[in-house]
């Protein structure tokens, strides 16, 4: 039935990065990524308000927020010529910088047909380096520079 909230795969979610610039985006797809390759966290800050006339009760106030995007997956690169994945290669170009330039921008979205939600966000990016038993494996960790706008 149509409009009918239904479950969702996660591997169905997308996830693409900038590769153009902030006046005009060009969002190249991040390959190679896990069934379970996007996971999310959140963190928060709080501040205990309490004080001598609250009887020893807590009151938690919450003063931040923090937004974690976790990459997995595989390193995909072709056996000929060793062409990499173009998403791949885009965020480790973030790696070795410093400050603002370590920061890309990002859209995960959803498989929804007509309105997708996506989630879009600015973070620095920590790439994690070669690993993996039989399959090579990739990652990426994206700390969220600010709140994500989702839409």
């Amino acid at each position: 039935m149509s409009g009918t909230p239904d479950k969702v795969l996660s591997r169905d979610f997308k996830i693409t990065v900038n590769t153009g610039t902030e006046e005009t985006p060009v969002w190249t797809s991040i390959g190679g990524l896990d069934e379970d390759g996007i996971t999310e966290s959140r963190s928060s800050r709080t501040v205990d308000f309490m004080d001598a006339d609250d009887n020893g009760a807590a009151k938690p106030v919450t003063v931040g927020h923090g937004y974690t995007y976790t990459l997995k997956g595989c390193r995909m690169e072709a056996a000929d010529d060793g062409t990499r994945d173009p998403g791949q290669v885009a965020i480790e170009a973030y790696q070795d910088r410093n400050g603002a330039a370590n920061r890309g921008s990002f859209q995960i979205t959803s498989p929804a047909a007509a309105t997708p939600e996506t989630v879009t966000f600015s973070a620095a990016v920590d790439v994690a380096g070669i690993s993996g038993a039989d399959k090579s494996a990739w990652g990426a960790t994206l700390l969220c520079y600010g709140t994500p706008a989702r839409a």
